[in-house]
């Protein structure tokens, strides 16, 4: 990687480390004066197009703000570089590196994650009004309004009555979510805002990286998932996700028929997670960052089936006063 760096980047390297990472290799780059983040990905012309519409969106987003992270040209002038090693072709490209510590390796307060609601409405303002027609046409089953797709990773759930549970959670995602889809406003999103992609400063959010699930889809899904991964580990996950959906709101108002499926939307983005990550250990058991959100994931799930929909609506009613 370092003679590929340095002939297409023309970078000094003093330190290259190799990061944790989910379908991709990440590593980071020390140089001199700056620090940057080099992806590399196995080669498809599908995944080439969807970087591309990837970096047109962090573009837009950088435009005069440091907070999300900006995409850098190669020498050849071109953000996105293809190169072949050993006769397998892959997809490089560089992005700047943000500072902060992750949220998931903070402790947690009310300010921060009322800051975590404020900053993806304010990032979700300015992508309502932003169209991209890669990203428009992604199909994607991290994708909740896609959450269909998962269904054939159940089989790799081992325990039974895991299993049992995310077949009733999918059969009520089709009763209560699926008819609803058409109808509710849809924007571009950054669709994975996790405590791993979430950096913080002085207490409160300041940016959020890993834009590699970027979808046009239900803009309710975005706060549904960063309420999901920020409470996944606490003994109250309603109290916790409750405090991140007030102060979004209080940028981006929540419709009515987008309150009534969030507790399915919380649901479905635990056992898509849940579903990758067996699926993940059969395939690639090695891999450990794939399924490292397993067990909190398990445990809140079954924490959040002893709520019932309707106990979970009114305590988000609630908290927003309607």
């Amino acid at each position: 990687m370092n003679k590929i760096i340095k002939e297409n980047f023309n970078l000094e390297i003093i330190e290259l480390n190799k990061l944790d990472g989910y379908e991709n290799e990440n590593y980071l780059i020390t140089t001199k004066d700056k620090k940057y983040i080099l992806k590399k990905y196995p080669y498809s012309p599908e995944l080439a197009t969807v970087i591309k519409g990837e970096n047109e969106v962090l573009l837009f987003l950088s435009e005069n703000n440091e907070k999300f992270p900006d995409p850098i040209k190669a020498v050849d002038g071109k953000y996105i570089q293809i190169h072949k090693i050993n006769g397998q072709k892959f997809i490089c490209r560089m992005l700047s590196f943000l500072e902060g510590e992750m949220l998931g390796s903070t402790k947690n307060t009310k300010k921060m994650f009322e800051s975590l609601g404020i900053f993806l409405a304010k990032m979700d303002k300015k992508l309502q009004s932003y169209n991209n027609n890669i990203i428009k046409s992604r199909v994607w089953h991290w994708d909740l309004q896609y959450f269909h797709l998962n269904k054939k990773f159940i089989d790799y759930i081992s325990d039974a009555k895991d299993r049992s549970l995310v077949k009733n959670l999918f059969y009520q995602f089709d009763e209560n979510v699926r008819p609803l889809i058409p109808y509710l406003r849809k924007s571009i999103i950054h669709s994975d805002a996790n405590e791993w992609n979430v950096l913080i400063q002085n207490g409160k959010v300041c940016s959020i990286i890993d834009f590699g699930d970027l979808v046009y889809s239900p803009l309710i899904n975005e706060i549904a998932i960063a309420m999901t991964y920020a409470s996944y580990d606490k003994d109250n996950p309603l109290d916790w996700a409750s405090i991140i959906l007030k102060s979004y709101n209080d940028e981006i108002p929540i419709l009515e028929i987008e309150i009534k499926i969030l507790y399915y939307l919380i649901a479905a983005r635990l056992c898509v997670s849940l579903c990758n990550a067996a699926y993940s250990k059969k395939i690639n058991p090695e891999n450990n960052y794939a399924f490292s959100s397993e067990k909190p994931g398990w445990k809140m799930l079954y924490k959040w089936i002893d709520l019932s929909p309707r106990f979970v609506e009114n305590s988000f009613r609630k908290a927003l006063t309607f």
